[in-house]
């Protein structure tokens, strides 16, 4: 072979090697570029479901706070139905009382 057919041949062996790095930068960045957009959708996805779980925890939330609300509202409801009917048998008592001493103030007037 002659000294220009073999610096023809690398010539030509350099440039593939060119076109190969060249190509494999491309596919790098091809693959960079998926990976990017898989790990964008896995963090959207990802903030879709941290979304819906706070969603639920709020609903199980106010659920628990509107019965425990109710509860007490009934409790306190009660509690005012006794002090009310109690006072209402007092008032009877005591109007009873008051009517005998005005009575007997009378009796003895």
């Amino acid at each position: 072979m002659e000294s220009t057919e073999v610096l023809e041949k690398i010539r030509e062996a350099e440039l593939k090697v060119e076109e190969d790095i060249a190509k494999a930068k491309e596919e790098a960045k091809e693959i960079i570029n998926k990976a990017k957009d898989e790990a964008k959708k896995i963090i959207e996805d990802a903030e879709k479901e941290a979304e819906k779980i706070k969603a639920e925890i709020l609903e199980k939330a106010k659920a628990e706070i509107e019965k425990e609300k109710q509860e007490v509202k009934n409790s306190l409801s009660k509690q005012i139905s006794e002090i009310e009917s109690k006072g209402k048998s007092n008032m009877q008592n005591a109007v009873e009382f008051l009517y005998k001493e005005f009575v007997g103030m009378i009796e003895y007037a």
